[in-house]
């Protein structure tokens, strides 16, 4: 998943001039000609052009960033002006495209959409563009950034920050149960129930860890990393009902939801649920011992101005997969090149600079609490080998990490598996078995309503 849910604000609108890239990018003055042209020079003039650049973030401090980057550009390229209109999401920018309105580069905080929008002709493959750039993906962004923005061999989006999922813990609480971060799920268990105070009267004063896959970042459990498996298989067909490690990962959050009991877990769910990203964070209350969340929670951490000592490692393994520990689930941030678009050389050169261009991808990073997503930025970022950040990145960097795989129909098939998975985790089904394979096929199902 990308990074967490923000605060609504208030729509602002930016009009910010734009420079072109470091790296040469491809643009002619014939905007509505789609093939790459050669490079121009930094001094070359070109009629003035106007490009539309929508992205998710709204956040004052997301828009500064931004803004400072779209200026340093327009010093060097001060005939390309970009619009820069915060907080748009991928259900406004699906209306624009619907009205034939489409912005000339989107940023969109899911990937989830790549494979829909690729297949359906949403937005353009890069592959043209990056080649006539010479922009080499592969030795760019690393691998875990690359599963996510490539569908069907094209390259139909660029990675913009990265999200890499940790084990977060109190230190404290750990050393005092003389327990040791586990690298299992077996360990994660056994750590839980040690850890886990109770009150007299039988009602939970601290867990040990929640795995229900409603809270927090959890759903990043059940996305196949740490269960060694993947969404489909290589016919393209769900493996919910047919490889066993989905049974067993989905076996192991049921006992220990039971051992808790249902009423206590969904009790914890819903007071701290709406605190995951706050001071009210149990992690940080002293709720909860252990819990798995996203990098943007050290900045959540820091700000909070706490005491608390934590360590972060990577989430651990189903006992089966136990050799692959240090991988973990790995998404982020990507941006787009929309089909629509009326000058799509000038937003190819906009769009190559703000996912390849350093600076900028070190200073949104420390905005907005994300990992850089090039080899580049992450080898020139400061944080790389602060204590709690160096473990996040490693996690991204690890050649084990990955997202599920993309199909055209977009989020459903993760929303249908995310409901089967709360009816057996909360009880409403018993027949795990069952509601694997049912759920497996109904996924094959939308996958093959979207491809008609």
């Amino acid at each position: 998943m990308p990074a967490p849910a923000r605060p609504s604000s208030a729509l602002l609108v930016a009009s910010v001039a734009v420079l072109g890239l470091g790296l040469a990018a491809c643009t002619s003055s014939a905007s509505n000609d789609a093939s790459p042209k050669t490079a121009i020079a930094t001094t070359e003039n070109h009629a003035p052009t106007t490009i539309n650049v929508w992205t998710f973030n709204h956040l004052p401090q997301e828009v500064t960033a931004f803004k400072a980057a779209l200026e340093r550009l327009h010093a060097k390229y001060p005939w390309l002006t970009v619009n820069f209109v915060p907080n748009k999401d991928d259900a406004a920018f699906g209306k624009a495209v619907a009205a034939g309105q489409a912005p000339d580069v989107f940023v969109s905080t899911s990937p989830d959409n790549v494979g829909k929008f690729c297949y359906n002709g949403t937005v353009a493959p890069l592959d043209d563009y990056l080649k006539a750039a010479k922009v080499d993906v592969d030795a760019t962004f690393p691998k875990a950034a690359l599963v996510y923005t490539r569908f069907q061999d094209k390259q139909c989006a660029l990675p913009l920050l990265v999200d890499a999922y940790g084990l977060f813990y109190n230190k404290k609480m750990l050393a005092d149960a003389g327990v040791t971060p586990p690298k299992t799920l077996s360990e994660l268990t056994a750590a839980a129930k040690k850890l886990t105070v109770k009150n007299k009267d039988g009602s939970i004063k601290r867990f040990g860890f929640v795995s229900r896959s409603d809270y927090n970042s959890n759903n990043s459990l059940y996305d196949g990393v740490q269960a060694g498996t993947q969404y489909y298989g290589t016919d393209g067909k769900s493996t919910l009902g047919q490889d066993a490690r989905w049974n067993k990962i989905m076996q192991w959050d049921r006992d220990l939801n039971d051992w808790y009991g249902n009423g206590q877990v969904s009790r914890f769910v819903a007071k701290f649920q709406p605190h995951t990203d706050d001071a009210k964070n149990p992690l940080i209350t002293g709720d909860v011992a252990m819990e798995v969340d996203g990098e943007w929670h050290v900045g959540e951490i820091a700000d909070a101005k706490t005491s608390l000592d934590y360590g972060v490692v990577p989430v651990p393994m189903l006992d089966d997969v136990k050799d692959t520990y240090g991988a973990g689930t790995a998404v982020g941030t990507v941006a787009y090149l929309p089909a629509g678009s009326k000058h799509k050389q000038e937003a190819f050169f906009a769009l190559q600079q703000l996912t390849t261009d350093t600076e900028f991808l070190t200073s949104l990073a420390d905005t907005v609490y994300n990992i850089p997503s090039t080899f580049d930025s992450l080898s020139a970022w400061d944080k790389k080998d602060d204590e709690h950040w160096g473990p996040l990145v490693a996690i991204f960097a690890n050649k084990g990490s990955y997202y599920k795989q993309l199909t055209p129909a977009g989020d459903e098939d993760a929303i249908t598996w995310g409901t089967a998975r709360q009816q057996y985790e909360t009880g409403k089904s018993n027949d795990l078995q069952g509601l694997l394979k049912s759920t497996g096929a109904k996924i094959d199902k939308i996958n093959e309503d979207a491809v008609g």
